[in-house]
């Protein structure tokens, strides 16, 4: 029985600091007394295994999940005005304190080596960072993704996320220019960066819908745009699709530049910079993809080891003449 329990505890069956079996549900289990499953813990704690806390129970070692606070691991990128992260950001960081919710950023994060562990028991909220996915998963505990999706299997056991329904954003971006144009000859995606999800799943939207010609872009950035920006107006599309609104922003610099008129053209994002040129696009709610990210992190302070939820939150047409 003994063999039992500490298999049990060693593959992950119970996570850090959750709560173990009690005494008299170890009886009913192995339909022993009472005494003898008392026995049985007793050792388990002297061993190291268990921990007992006092009129609470027994729990494996491990941080506690503190209930007023955060830790925030987002990608450098955030640092640079105007992006996605930086929005995300102030906006997130705001609502946390208007919540009164105590937050603490970390941008340098924990590695699979060990040599940087989260050893602080606050609830971790990840953008952009896998490895401080992978480190969660590693040492078992809760966490929330923004804007993507755990891993499959364990991860999508502890980690709650909030994301952006960027497949529906590129279908209705497809829509859009096939209402404004019923019957195009061509039109063309230009795509964020080949291995970034987010692209993926906008430019899956949007060929769901329509058939383009898809150029990538190095980076999310108004300069990588623009090396691939005149490929995109050669293949001389009657509708354009950017992956995000700087990308839109390079297109539209290049037709200044060549002279040419204006194309029929849609973002993503409805970054102030789609107010400043004008541009139709697709907008990411903010307002309702922070506070889906807030309401996650309250309900895991309610509810410390209930099952990860995943989130999507739907994007809107802002249409500009």
């Amino acid at each position: 029985m003994k063999r039992q329990l500490v298999a049990r505890i060693q593959d992950g069956h119970h996570l850090p600091g959750r709560r173990f079996l009690s005494n008299r549900a170890l009886a009913r289990l192995f339909g022993i007394s009472y005494q003898t499953a008392d026995i049985l813990i007793r050792e388990l704690v002297e061993e190291g295994l268990l921990t007992r806390r006092a009129a609470s129970g027994t729990y494996l070692p491990g941080p506690q999940l503190d209930q007023s606070s955060a830790l925030l691991f987002f990608h450098p990128r955030a640092k640079r005005k105007n992006s996605f992260g930086a929005n995300l950001l102030d906006r997130l960081t705001a609502r946390l304190e208007k919540d009164r919710i105590d937050w603490r950023m970390s941008w340098t994060c924990p590695d699979l080596s060990g040599k940087r562990p989260i050893t602080t028991n606050r609830f971790p909220i990840i953008w952009d960072r896998p490895e401080a996915v992978d480190a969660v998963i590693r040492q078992r505990r809760f966490a929330l993704v923004l804007n993507d999706r755990p891993p499959a299997g364990l991860g999508a056991t502890l980690i709650d996320s909030v994301s952006v329904d960027d497949y529906s954003g590129g279908a209705h971006a497809a829509q859009f220019l096939i209402r404004r144009n019923p019957r195009p000859r061509a039109m063309a995606v230009l795509a964020g960066p080949r291995n970034d999800p987010r692209s993926a799943a906008r430019v899956s939207g949007f060929l769901s819908i329509a058939q383009a010609t898809v150029f990538h872009s190095r980076t999310w950035f108004f300069d990588a745009g623009l090396s691939v920006a005149d490929k995109v107006l050669a293949s001389r599309p009657e509708g354009i699709f950017c992956c995000n609104d700087r990308l839109a922003q390079a297109v539209l610099r290049r037709t200044e530049d060549r002279d040419m008129p204006r194309p029929l053209i849609i973002g993503f994002d409805d970054a102030p910079i789609a107010q400043w040129l004008n541009l139709t696009t697709i907008a990411i709610p903010w307002e309702e993809l922070v506070a889906a990210a807030v309401g996650a992190v309250k309900r895991r302070q309610l509810q410390p080891f209930s099952s990860a939820i995943a989130q999507f939150v739907s994007t809107r047409l802002v249409v500009r003449s």
